[in-house]
């Protein structure tokens, strides 16, 4: 008997994922579509087949942004997750946001939410509840362990991670997304051993006094088989 017009075939939900897999793919290279009709491409179907999976453009960003949420479940666990005392675990941290920029493509990542998300009002809603919020809850999460601990000053952990993420996220759009690094190069390693300590020092409970030796730097961790996700 024929399917019902307007009905799903029963592999509908593995042809989407499949579907979203190659649209990841295509959108964190480095040449992403900007189009439905180059989206489709990318995926190697027409408009209409992409149409019929997500609906429009919008609805196609959101499939991704969510599927990059799902894969880095893993990652987010981890940079919620106090290690060490304070100061090695701000530097833990700081390498593992790092880490996904360098390793996870997550400059790409941000890179499209905020090209696409501050034109598109449906785009922004749901790379900030996709990706972005999610990254700042998971350091929100740390932050507010370490203040628990009587490590942190106690001040809202979500302004906290604002400031520790921003310019992370700041530095690796200007190095690589806008081509600084062949313009105006930053020893990016040296930037994040700064900015660890200076959250460090900044926000311990106690007034600290930087290591002799100001300690090892901040390098990004590498992390096998890393996938676009999260930190």
């Amino acid at each position: 008997m024929a399917r019902p017009k307007g009905s799903r075939n029963e592999d509908f939900a593995a042809s989407r994922a499949a579907l979203v897999t190659k649209l990841r793919h295509a959108l964190l290279g480095l040449a992403p579509p900007s189009s439905l009709r180059g989206l489709a491409e990318a995926a190697e179907v027409s408009v209409p087949t992409l149409r019929h999976y997500f609906g429009d453009k919008d609805a196609v960003l959101a499939a991704v942004f969510a599927d990059c949420h799902d894969g880095g479940a893993a990652e987010l666990l981890a940079a919620a997750t106090p290690q060490g005392d304070f100061r090695h675990s701000v530097q833990d941290l700081v390498r593992h946001i790092a880490g996904g920029f360098e390793h996870g493509r997550l400059d790409r990542l941000h890179a499209v939410g905020l090209v696409e998300g501050l034109v598109e009002a449906g785009v922004g809603a749901a790379y900030l509840s996709s990706i972005l919020e999610p990254t700042l809850d998971a350091v929100a999460q740390r932050l507010a362990r370490h203040m628990a601990m009587g490590e942190m000053r106690p001040v809202p952990p979500r302004q906290a991670a604002l400031s520790l993420l921003a310019p992370i996220l700041l530095l690796y759009l200007h190095q690589r997304g806008l081509g600084g690094l062949r313009s105006h190069p930053t020893d990016i390693t040296a930037f994040l051993h700064m900015h660890a300590e200076g959250f460090f020092l900044g926000f311990a409970q106690a007034p600290a006094q930087p290591p002799q030796g100001s300690g090892e730097p901040v390098a990004p961790q590498r992390g096998p088989g890393r996938r676009p996700g999260f930190p």
